[in-house]
């Protein structure tokens, strides 16, 4: 992992992801052969190490860096464009999550239950800040929960609509620029990290992501602005 890892450091000194740097990436990480989980947080530390060389003046080109190395990375796994299933207890499922909101350049579409994990809330709230369109629909019963992150997420600016009906609002999907999904029984909450047995498939299916983006789009119109 650690060669990977000091490759991507180097990599982003110059703020380019050359043609040379992707194939020299891809031997690396054929030779480290890194499973599943890994290849989780070595996404995260792309958006890492991103998020600490940015500035408004290089933020286009370190996007373009962003694109480049989590290509060349991802496109060593045979399920890059397709499908992949993670599970918890442990960090896999919050991490995806928060690598693919960080990974959004336009639009962060989250239609879920509950939303309480702060390291999730946070990488969020960064996006928002960064410019990109987020929209959250979460459901009333859990909004006031202790612990619930939806009043911070609306304080900053973020757009939120609430299922404000005696049923409840029980879907847990994120759609991110319309090219990836992530749905499953995960709750965004610490305790689905450290204790529950959880699911989240990551697709990348344009027919499955254009039905959930219609019903997010369904909701969206028909429930009650948060105040």
């Amino acid at each position: 992992m650690q060669p990977i890892i000091d490759f991507l450091k180097l990599s982003i000194e110059d703020e380019l992801f050359s043609k040379s740097e992707r194939k020299s990436l891809r031997e690396i990480v054929d030779d480290v052969k890194p499973n599943e989980s890994q290849l989780v947080f070595l996404r995260s530390q792309i958006f890492e190490l991103a998020t600490q060389k940015a500035t408004p003046e290089n933020y286009r080109f370190i996007v373009q860096w962003i694109r480049d190395a989590t290509s060349a990375l991802m496109n060593t796994t045979p399920n890059a464009s397709g499908s992949d299933a993670y599970f918890s207890p442990g960090d896999t499922c919050r991490n995806i999550i928060i690598q693919q909101i960080r990974q959004a350049i336009n639009q962060v579409q989250i239609c879920v239950f509950t939303i309480s994990d702060d390291t999730i809330t946070s990488a969020i709230i960064d996006s928002h800040k960064k410019g990109v369109q987020v929209k959250i629909i979460t459901d009333n019963d859990k909004m006031l929960d202790e612990g619930s992150d939806v009043d911070q997420l609306a304080s900053v600016g973020i757009p939120v609509r609430i299922d404000r009906t005696a049923n409840h609002m029980h879907h847990k999907f994120m759609i991110t620029d319309n090219k990836a999904l992530i749905t499953g029984s995960y709750n965004w909450t610490r305790s689905a990290a450290r204790f529950n047995h959880e699911n989240i498939l990551l697709t990348r299916e344009g027919p499955v992501i254009k039905s959930f983006s219609k019903e997010f789009e369904q909701l969206w119109n028909t429930l009650a602005t948060y105040e």
